[in-house]
């Protein structure tokens, strides 16, 4: 069979065709060289092209031929793609990535040396929790599979390939030129320009965004299918607006955590029982989680807060005056070794003159969202990773949440909005009906209800875009956005600065009806 020694990807898009004279329908297409030494003086020069998402078709092999004369075919037909601007794509390898990982505090040499304990015996999962962890890990993986082109060795087993974090890097790096880009021509993102796309020139986006968007597809691999090609449908693809922007922003996160998740993903492909998979992924998860039976203390103390949670101002998810939404399972869920750290912040913040105290707040997140969430917790924007940060949220840079204040009639003098929460949070799920996002077709969705420890509160009822912190901070350690005193809100929201200030406590699954 012989030894893979040198392998190379290539990836090149121009939508426009400006390049290639391809102006019907742009070109999207990648090239994949290696060298096969078979250790008795021969070796192959093996290759593939054609358009990014498909096998490719062999283009020019050569087999038989001496080591040298290979390794000099590869290098040849590099430097001729590269200069007609196919760029090369950085794969990982093993020593990288253990590198990489250690320089996250993550040692991934340990692991595979010593397997992990398991956090719960097999027989032990309910059958709904296994239900639920295939969703966390199948949605992760078919999101980022159906996204990320072939050519990155995207798989069911291995969604992020061998696509190396580095490489994400330089597609993040791209992503922050385009917001430059973005905030020169149409200021600063607000709630007014967020869905603004740059303007047309001809019918079509200029040239430095279209370029811009070039080199993202063609260092993070996307596959452009035909309907979506040409000039008459490049502003469905040009990267032209924050809300454009934020999507691919969303993507890299989700490229991230199956890059955290890999040896999980590759464990649980490598069995075939049910229920392995189900204990490989639950100790992956690192996460406590049981099923609470309908009828439990539990299940009915989530069923309150969620029905009482519901504002019939959020008329997407009312129909013949009745909400569409049924809360279908409830999960006690929180994340392994984070108890400690919220006590100890819930007690700081206790000690506060006039303390709000600890309410529940829900977080709606799409379906493949679960697994990073998860395994992080929610993070401050300044601890996300490269590229990930999200810029301009209109109360703050912080974590923001639905709260579920029915016992709390007011704030530090403003009256709270009681009915806030559930439906909002419903909002920015992967549920049909959902008012953000796209491809909201979803018939289940999941959101986290958190418990969140509050001390003194800054008060806006007016947007703070991009404000660090709340004014008087450490003092005030939320931002309170009042929905009774500001006009483009429908709800209350909460913004905490601390990701010790709340902690997971359930998870829930509502189904559309």
């Amino acid at each position: 069979m012989g030894q893979i020694i040198n392998s190379t990807t290539l990836n090149f898009t121009d939508l426009t065709g400006a390049k290639t004279g391809c102006t019907i329908l742009g070109s999207n297409r990648f090239w994949k060289g290696w060298v096969v030494d078979h250790g008795n003086g021969t070796a192959d020069f093996e290759c593939l092209w054609g358009p990014t998402g498909t096998p490719g078709k062999d283009t020019g092999s050569k087999r038989g031929i001496t080591l040298e004369a290979a390794q000099k075919l590869l290098g040849s037909k590099i430097a001729s793609k590269v200069k007609k601007g196919y760029t090369r794509l950085d794969v990982r390898s093993d020593e990288e990535e253990l590198a990489k990982a250690a320089d996250k505090g993550i040692d991934l040499s340990t692991k595979k040396k010593t397997p992990k304990k398991a956090t719960v015996k097999k027989s032990d999962i309910h059958p709904e929790v296994g239900q639920l962890l295939a969703t966390i890990y199948g949605e992760t993986s078919r999101v980022v599979t159906a996204g990320l082109s072939a050519q990155a060795g995207a798989t069911a087993d291995n969604p992020i390939g061998n696509l190396s974090d580095r490489q994400l890097d330089v597609g993040s790096d791209i992503l922050n030129e385009i917001e430059e880009l973005l905030t020169k021509k149409l200021g600063h993102e607000d709630r007014a320009n967020r869905n603004q796309t740059l303007p047309l020139v001809g019918n079509v986006p200029s040239n430095d965004i279209i370029d811009l968007t070039n080199q993202f597809m063609s260092n993070v691999p996307r596959e452009i299918g035909r309907d979506q090609r040409g000039l008459s449908n490049l502003h469905r693809l040009v990267i032209s607006s924050f809300e454009r922007l934020e999507e691919q922003r969303k993507f890299l996160q989700l490229l991230r955590d199956a890059h955290l998740t890999k040896d999980v993903f590759q464990a649980a492909g490598a069995t075939a029982n049910t229920g392995d998979k189900e204990q490989i992924w639950y100790d992956g998860l690192n996460c406590l989680i049981e099923m609470c039976e309908a009828g439990s203390p539990d299940f009915r103390k989530v069923s309150e807060i969620f029905n009482t949670n519901q504002s019939r101002q959020n008329a997407n998810w009312f129909r013949g005056g009745r909400s569409v939404l049924h809360l279908k399972r409830v999960f006690k869920f929180s994340r392994n070794g984070t108890e400690a750290q919220f006590d100890a912040y819930s007690n700081e913040m206790a000690k506060k003159p006039k303390a709000v105290g600890n309410i529940f707040a829900w977080h709606g997140t799409r379906t493949e969202n679960l697994l990073g969430i998860s395994q992080t917790g929610l993070l401050m924007p300044e601890n996300l990773p490269r590229g990930i940060h999200i810029s301009g949220k209109a109360f703050g840079k912080g974590i923001y949440h639905a709260p579920a204040m029915s016992n709390i009639r007011e704030i530090h003098g403003y009256k709270t909005d009681g009915t806030n929460g559930a439906l909002k949070s419903m909002n920015y799920t992967s549920a049909q009906g959902a008012y953000y996002g796209s491809n909201n077709r979803d018939n289940r969705a999941y959101m986290y209800l958190q418990e969140v420890a509050l001390g003194n509160g800054d008060i806006h009822t007016s947007a703070c875009w991009d404000q660090r912190r709340p004014n008087d901070w450490p003092k005030n350690d939320f931002i309170y956005a009042c929905a009774g005193g500001c006009s483009s809100l429908a709800h209350d929201e909460l913004v905490t600065f601390s990701q010790d200030a709340q902690m997971f406590r359930y998870l829930i699954e509502v189904e559309v009806r």
